[in-house]
């Protein structure tokens, strides 16, 4: 046998092992759950350059596709700032999606942002946006890029077919595999460790709960773990009797010390019921895990838990601080937080004699906005946006990505803004519709702008934006 004959037959192999290990720890270890059926979860593994689709049934992941030839950041190891060109590792989420006609030919057949910096990046001080999973330049050779996670065209398209928007991202140096008896021993280790913060929360224990939070942990309130314990401290007093329901209940690991739990709660006490989706992040310090970070996302409370609503706010209640004895009972609101809030009257009609201060107000609203866009400062552009913002596919966060994408790649940026007309909208938001121009090295158009803008703690915010072309 020459040397080299004994060199493939080697390596032949060590390819056949590789897939007879692949083939018996079949399970996705990083995906985890609990009264999940037909959810999505994208996974990448940086290391193998290769992506994977798979679909939660009956609380286990199975692989619907498989992606090869991923291409991934220049720079080796997480993200950390702006510029490193690094692909960051952690769990992240869909939250838009960009057309090819809105992208440059370098992003293929279109563009899929995530949430880059989330919640626990920010915490950590990481730096950068514009972290998308979008198509590629079939001219295009090199096999690096500036951080996105690139896929081929067809896959693009594909997942376009598939409702990706709001599918979880895992991102991982490497992804692991395992067989069933130790998929459901660390499954249940997890789901122990969540019902740990479920029963000392539920039975008022507040020394237990204090026991699972990091001294560093923050909340999507910014409260720090001193705020949040007391505060935690304080509604257990004052709400003794609660109903707490955690469910569709997903847990993601990125590594073996930083894991994200995923799921929707229903809380209800006397006069307050929220509903949303929790996502709790832990890190592992010495042996043992803690949450560094709660975020909170608030939804429509489902049908299944109105009846319960209605239960709960039958119960007599004392006044609280914010309530006296002769007004009556809050009805329940859904909001950021689990905690009782104010309700006010609805103040959207403005009096009349403040109309022309409202015109200039928003006048010059405009005008500040219009030239943070020409400076290109994601920073101070996105300040003039409601959290509460969406445009098409696009939140917030989405915008924002998008945006300052875009801000890193034209080099000079002008608006031209004329016409403006102000409709104030029964609801107390304010129309903003105006004719713009829009100018960059590549691109010269003329439209209609059309602003949503709702007062916020005093201040304008666009809450919606749209615009048409004029011809």
């Amino acid at each position: 046998m020459t040397k080299i004959s004994r060199i493939f037959f080697s390596l032949l192999i060590i390819l056949l092992c590789h897939n007879a290990v692949y083939a018996s720890k079949k399970i996705f270890a990083d995906v985890m759950a609990k009264g999940v059926d037909k959810e999505k979860v994208f996974l990448v593994d940086k290391g193998m350059k290769k992506s994977f689709l798979v679909e939660i049934r009956d609380d286990l992941p199975v692989l619907i596709k498989e992606f090869d030839d991923v291409i991934v950041g220049e720079g080796n190891g997480d993200k950390l700032r702006e510029g490193d060109k690094k692909t960051p590792t952690g769990v992240y989420y869909v939250i838009g999606f960009i057309p090819q006609s809105k992208l440059d030919k370098i992003y293929g057949t279109g563009a899929f942002p995530l949430n880059y910096p989330n919640f626990v990046d920010k915490l950590y001080g990481k730096t950068g946006h514009g972290i998308w999973i979008h198509g590629r330049d079939p001219l295009e050779k090199k096999q690096v890029s500036k951080g996105c996670v690139v896929l081929k065209n067809e896959d693009i398209n594909y997942l376009k077919s598939i409702n990706f928007i709001n599918t979880p991202v895992v991102i991982a140096e490497k992804l692991h595999f395992t067989d069933e008896l130790n998929y459901n021993t660390e499954k249940s280790f997890w789901l122990n460790f969540l019902n740990e913060f479920y029963e000392s929360w539920k039975n008022n224990d507040i020394n237990r709960l204090s026991k699972l939070i990091h001294v560093r942990f923050k909340d999507s309130n910014h409260k720090s773990y001193s705020e949040y314990i007391q505060r935690k401290k304080m509604l257990m007093e004052k709400y003794p009797q609660k109903t707490i329901t955690f469910e569709n209940i997903k847990i993601f690991k990125e590594n073996e010390s930083e894991v994200v739990f995923d799921f929707d709660q229903y809380y209800s006490a006397p006069n307050i019921t929220t509903y949303g989706t929790k996502r709790l992040y832990l890190i592992k310090e010495a042996n043992d895990f803690k949450i560094i970070a709660e975020e909170y996302i608030p939804k429509a409370i489902p049908e299944r838990f109105k009846h319960m609503t209605k239960l709960e706010t039958t119960k007599e209640a004392k006044p609280t601080d914010n309530t006296s004895k002769d007004e009556k009972p809050t009805t329940p609101v859904v909001k950021t937080d689990n905690e009782p809030i104010k309700q006010v009257k609805n103040q959207a009609s403005a009096p009349k004699e403040n109309n022309i201060n409202i015109e200039k107000t928003i006048n010059d609203f405009v005008e500040e906005w219009r030239l943070s866009w020409e400076s290109k400062d994601i920073n101070k552009y996105i300040d003039f946006y409601s959290t509460n913002f969406r445009s098409g596919s696009l939140d917030y966060e989405g915008w924002k990505n998008d945006k300052g994408g875009k801000f890193e790649r034209i080099k000079n940026i002008s608006v031209e803004v004329s016409n403006i007309k102000i409709k104030h909208l029964k609801n107390g938001d304010f129309e903003v519709t105006f004719v713009q121009k829009y100018k960059t090295e590549t691109m010269n158009n003329k439209g209609v702008k059309t602003l949503t803008i709702r007062i916020e703690n005093g201040k304008p915010k666009i809450v919606g934006e749209s615009w048409r072309p004029l011809r």
